[in-house]
């Protein structure tokens, strides 16, 4: 009811401006910080309901409601994704390229930074002016597969009989393993 309450009541008038910003897993900087450095963040891509947006990010800008709310948002120049010759192509292997000049003429250029994943601009050497997506994952989060779990005291233990564990009773307290002949 809060959050209710707080948003109505609209944004606060100052607004908070920053070239880098932390948001699920992702580092995220600006075009124009990126610039002058040597590894890129300001790719970014948001799903829609049938299409990939893809852009570059240009502006962070966090707006803050009553009670502390704060509200990311990543103001991007977004490529035409609906132009099929000039502004998007995938290739015969599945690899998708854009063209970062050819861009969306849009009246909504910001999206809510929670919906933001990063994605990598890589310059196509076949095709010049155009640069290949490569997605990528948050930092410090693995992929494990379904129906593993990741806690060790509920896993059992496949044994194959060939290898025997045996505890040592000395004061390191170490697992010592020893092959049967």
């Amino acid at each position: 009811m809060e959050d209710l309450l707080s948003l109505s009541r609209g944004p606060l008038k100052n607004i908070t401006c920053f070239t880098g910003y932390d948001m699920n897993g992702f580092r995220y900087r600006t075009e124009r910080r990126d610039s002058r450095r040597c590894t890129q963040n300001s790719g970014v891509m948001v799903l829609g309901d049938d299409v990939e947006y893809y852009g570059v990010l240009t502006e962070i800008l966090e707006i803050q409601y009553l009670g502390g709310r704060r509200v990311p948002l990543f103001r991007c120049n977004w490529v035409d994704v609906f132009n099929k010759d000039r502004g998007i192509r995938i290739d015969k292997y599945g690899l998708t390229s854009v063209n970062l000049q050819r861009l969306l003429q849009t009246d909504e250029p910001f999206v809510l930074a929670s919906q933001a994943a990063q994605v990598f601009f890589v310059k196509d050497n076949q095709i010049k002016g155009w640069h290949l997506i490569e997605k990528m994952q948050p930092r410090d989060t693995y992929q494990v597969p379904a129906g593993e779990s990741d806690d060790e005291s509920t896993e059992v233990e496949q044994d194959d009989g060939n290898e025997e564990d045996i505890l040592d009773d000395s004061p390191s307290a170490s697992l010592k393993r020893k092959r049967k002949p």
